[in-house]
């Protein structure tokens, strides 16, 4: 409706939107690499984290995203993939993958 009146918190909505959906479609077609270090068992240190995602995310990809909207299920242990979810805004959900490998290879 071209003759509609939006209020300023209505217009920042609709941007904000827009955005988290380019950067949700940016997130699908990359992969953040985590070097972690680990034991005789071949298990990780610790675990991976949100802070650590984020962290190589924006330095990799020059993607910045909150620590807070990147959703890890079950503690990362172990070196292989995953999938993540990233919530960006209101109903617009990204998908990240995560590749842990040894920081020693």
């Amino acid at each position: 409706n071209l003759g509609a009146v939006y209020s300023v918190k209505e217009i920042a909505a609709i941007w904000e939107t827009a955005n988290a959906k380019d950067i949700a479609k940016r997130l699908e077609s990359i992969t953040v690499k985590i070097k972690a270090s680990a034991g005789a068992d071949g298990k990780v240190y610790g675990s991976v984290t949100s802070k650590e995602i984020a962290e190589s995310l924006k330095a990799q990809h020059g993607i910045e995203v909150d620590k807070r909207k990147i959703t890890i299920t079950d503690p990362i242990k172990a070196f292989g993939t995953y999938k993540l979810d990233v919530k960006l805004f209101t109903d617009v959900i990204g998908k990240i993958t995560v590749s842990v490998t040894d920081q020693n290879n």
